[in-house]
């Protein structure tokens, strides 16, 4: 019996070591997701943010354009009547 402990205890031994650096790993690794996460969270309202200017710029810009067509059109009226 005690041959078979000799073999067997430090391969139990050798699989526990292996288990927790796994752990750890494990633990370095959530750590690592969990601060992505974070820096996507972050990311994800300046993208947020970015694309509410950019709507609200084009719409300026296409009010403007109106705008600009509008005085063309009145500055050609007032050509023509004079």
């Amino acid at each position: 019996m005690s041959e078979v402990t000799d073999i067997v205890v430090p391969i139990l031994q050798r699989l526990q070591t292996d288990v927790g650096d796994l752990k750890r790993n494990s633990d370095k690794l959530e750590a690592l997701v969990e601060a992505m996460a974070d820096r996507l969270d972050k990311i994800e309202s300046y993208v947020t943010y970015s694309l509410g200017l950019i709507s609200q710029n084009k719409a300026d810009l296409d009010r403007q354009g109106r705008s600009l067509l509008e005085v063309a059109r009145r500055v050609e009226t007032l050509e023509q009547k004079t």
